[in-house]
């Protein structure tokens, strides 16, 4: 059994991480773009990033979504999206861009550039994966309840896929788990400097990826105030409240109140990019091309309630089936024992976390972390929920992957309760879980993943 060392991660942990970006990196070299939702649309911007060394504003023909023949030009009688991805949050492009460039300098493979394109989302699960191992080592006493718990979160199917693609998905969940490891670290220190620091930096990250994921940063603002108010080494809250912050503030408004000030500048006070986007539409209807229709259940006359249970249920369960691994464009299903095998188990971890919670109460910075994980979660699944409902039907559960997180550490913290009161103190139970969710990941891989790389 290895033990812990004195200072950073166990040999289990380590060879989880390197496993982690292996597999990540491997996909990002193979995985062909056709199998990728959305992908895309936001290569477009990373090549014109790469080719201009500008910043898009969204107007420009070459970065609207329009479909394209293999000769580049557009197809007048294809349905076409109308809007730029530029509109929105874009630093994985940016990021993607960066790596091509350098790319660029050694090569001009098209497949070397277009998984340099894809690095963003490589590292991003990796990153995940490494914060997923600090904030256990924070939270529970034996390093395999980390390895679990980064295991869980991160061999996911459907986050591995996340991370073999350029997406923002991949980079809200990472910006998620950092925030996560932020908001424990400034609790355990009673908010140093540096803490703020990292934590806005991380919020920033989050900010500039995706909209349905600011629910989380809201609860980590409302968790460092609650933090400092019950802290009683903390003098003169109100002040210090302040001054932590201005600080705050300040660094998120320059890593990633620029995006938003630009978006004001560029597209009539739209500092969100919503309005632009119709307004795109438009523009691009008016020259002939026909746009893609956006379907959505209040469009249609039906209820909100009535919507979530068209179909028997099809939102919530396509949803859900998709958190742990819907591959493709939501047409590639792993085999119905694999996703009973997935809720049996996460299920059953659960109930072990409320069923040992009965019996040890969670230290005050636990239940607030619980607290913000779960009120943020349910956040995130009504913003996904109302948006599938009002605005295009997408039940996919990238959209609320950042769910995995909360679930994942009440799961660990059960175990870790569970084999102390059994008195394994190896915490082998932690560990065997883990690697039994691994194994889990690898049959996905064998009997579902790899058919995005064979005729489909």
């Amino acid at each position: 059994m290895s033990k812990e060392p004195e200072n950073g991660f166990s040999r289990w942990e380590i060879g989880l991480l390197l496993l982690c970006f292996l597999v990540c990196l491997t996909g990002a070299l193979i995985l062909p773009m056709n199998m990728c939702p959305d992908e895309s649309g936001r290569v477009l911007l990373s090549r014109w990033m790469g080719n201009t060394h500008t910043l898009p504003a969204g107007s420009e023909m070459d970065v609207i979504i329009m479909n394209r023949t293999a000769q580049n030009t557009l197809d007048p009688s294809a349905q076409h999206w109308g809007f730029s991805y530029a509109l929105r949050p874009f630093l994985a492009s940016m990021v993607g861009a960066a790596c091509e460039i350098v790319c660029g300098w050694f090569t001009d493979n098209p497949a070397v550039l277009l998984a340099a394109s894809r690095m963003c989302s490589v590292l991003s699960v990796t990153l995940c994966c490494w914060y997923c191992l600090k904030l256990g080592r924070r939270s529970f006493p034996s390093p395999h309840c980390s390895f679990f718990f980064a295991a869980f979160v991160c061999f996911l199917p459907q986050v591995q896929f996340l991370g073999m693609y350029q997406n923002n998905d991949a980079l809200s969940l990472c910006a998620v788990s950092a925030m996560l490891y932020y908001l424990v670290e400034g609790y355990d220190n009673h908010w140093k400097t540096a803490s703020c620091v990292k934590l806005a930096i991380a919020l920033s990250a989050g900010a500039l990826s995706y909209y349905i994921s600011y629910p989380w940063y809201l609860m980590g603002l409302v968790f460092c105030v609650v933090s400092v108010l019950r802290d009683r080494e903390i003098s003169f809250k109100g002040r210090f409240l302040l001054q932590r912050a201005a600080l705050i503030g300040t660094i998120c408004l320059v890593l990633a109140g620029w995006f938003f000030i630009r978006n004001a500048l560029l597209h009539q006070g739209d500092f969100l990019g919503m309005a632009e986007e119709l307004r795109s539409r438009e523009r691009i209807a008016a020259l002939g091309y026909r746009l893609y229709e956006y379907r959505c259940a209040r469009n249609e006359g039906v209820s909100f309630l009535a919507s979530l249970r068209e179909g028997n249920g099809w939102f919530f369960q396509m949803t859900i089936m998709s958190v742990y691994g819907v591959f493709g464009y939501l047409d590639i299903l792993m085999p119905n024992w694999l996703y009973n095998a997935y809720y049996s188990l996460t299920v059953t971890g659960l109930l072990v976390f409320f069923v040992t919670l009965l019996r040890r109460r969670l230290s005050g910075r636990d239940r607030l972390l619980i607290l913000t994980g779960l009120i943020a979660g349910a956040m995130v699944f009504a913003l996904h929920a109302w948006h599938s409902y009002a605005r295009d039907f997408q039940p996919q559960g990238r959209y609320i992957i950042t769910l995995a997180l909360p679930v994942g550490w009440m799961i660990a913290r059960g175990l870790d309760v569970l084999q102390d009161r059994l008195q394994s103190g190896d915490g082998r139970i932690a560990l065997a879980a883990g690697c039994g969710w691994l194994a889990l990941f690898i049959m996905s891989a064998v009997t579902t993943m790899s058919k995005m790389l064979l005729p489909h």
